[in-house]
């Protein structure tokens, strides 16, 4: 199996070591309920995830293991059909991309799987065997764009940046449509004179940001799928001299740097995702797929049997306290 690993190089590695060797950290106990989490990419973010599930698995009794797919859908099929093929009784997945669900399924077999971090379709979810354990991302989108109409409640036409996430993550796309779709049922007229995927990434939205500020073309509020891009964009606006004094910032995750950023008045906003619960929620729904029970009675889950929904929380200069 082909893996590529962080430093870009190219390494030939056994499907079994991405289970059992290198790479993959485990927490067994006989006879417990076996969990096999394949991760987007390696990096803060999903080992911080990884970090966290192991935990709550170890605390809930179940055995845990963790691969990086470092975003190959075809080593994410292999690491699948691997965990399978070992016994694991459930599976946790960040698909690489939601157009390989259909792929992703058939290596599982019969085993049945909780998906975290990018959702597939709808229709890809299956009652209480393909499940998925998130946070609504219209409702960010929504929460960020009630704030703008808040702060602009008197101004007929706004200007508005979004810097976005990855094209095609369900993150990314949950949360533009909400902001979208809510600005436009204000009647206000919105016009969007930026938009560009910065990948989550600070660097990548500083860069952008630079070069739009060089158009001159005013804007009132830059809206970002997340903070870090937020926190990118600002730095655009110091860098080049320009004025933030009537600009908004806004972003999403609640992170360290953002709540730090509202608390300093260099952002406006953020929406807080309760990670936490998430990653409880994913554990408890895994083990009770591996057990052949229903996650129906699951704070957050959905009637049709598919879905667990942790709500958003809005974070400004009011309560920011609350999340540092």
């Amino acid at each position: 199996m082909i893996m590529k690993r962080r430093n870009g190089a190219v390494f030939l590695a056994a499907a079994m070591l991405v289970l059992f060797g290198n790479g993959c950290g485990s927490s067994d106990t006989a006879g417990s309920t076996k969990i096999y989490y394949t991760a987007i990419e390696s990096g803060d973010y999903y080992e911080g995830w990884a970090s966290r599930l192991e935990e709550q698995a170890s605390a809930q009794g179940a055995s845990f293991a963790v691969g990086y797919a470092e975003n190959s859908v075809e080593t994410q099929d292999a690491q699948i059909k691997e965990a399978a093929a070992g016994g694991y009784d459930v599976l946790l997945c960040g698909l690489v991309s939601p157009d390989t669900v259909t792929e992703i399924k058939a290596a599982a077999g019969d085993t049945p799987m909780v998906f975290i971090n990018n959702a597939p379709a709808d229709s890809a979810l299956e009652k209480d065997k393909y499940v998925y354990v998130a946070s609504d991302e219209f409702m960010a989108g929504q929460y960020q764009a009630e704030y703008i109409l808040e702060r602009f409640g008197q101004k007929d036409e706004i200007n508005v940046a979004i810097l976005k996430g990855p094209k095609d993550a369900s993150g990314a796309v949950g949360r533009t449509k909400g902001l979208k779709q809510t600005l436009k049922a204000s009647g206000k007229k919105i016009n969007y004179v930026f938009e560009d995927n910065a990948g989550w990434n600070t660097e990548k939205a500083q860069e952008l940001m630079a070069m739009f500020l060089k158009t001159g073309q005013p804007v009132d509020c830059v809206a970002s799928n997340n903070d870090d891009m937020a926190l990118g964009a600002r730095a655009a606006f110091e860098q080049a001299g320009v004025s933030t004094d009537s600009v908004l910032f806004l972003g999403v995750d609640a992170s360290v740097g953002g709540c730090q950023a509202i608390a300093e008045g260099r952002m406006d906003f953020t929406v807080f995702q309760p990670t936490d619960s998430q990653i409880s929620f994913a554990v408890e729904a895994a083990k009770r797929l591996a057990g052949g029970q229903s996650i129906a009675g699951l704070e957050g889950a959905s009637e049709d049997g598919k879905y667990i929904l942790v709500p958003f929380e809005k974070v400004d200069s009011s309560n920011v306290a609350q999340y540092k």
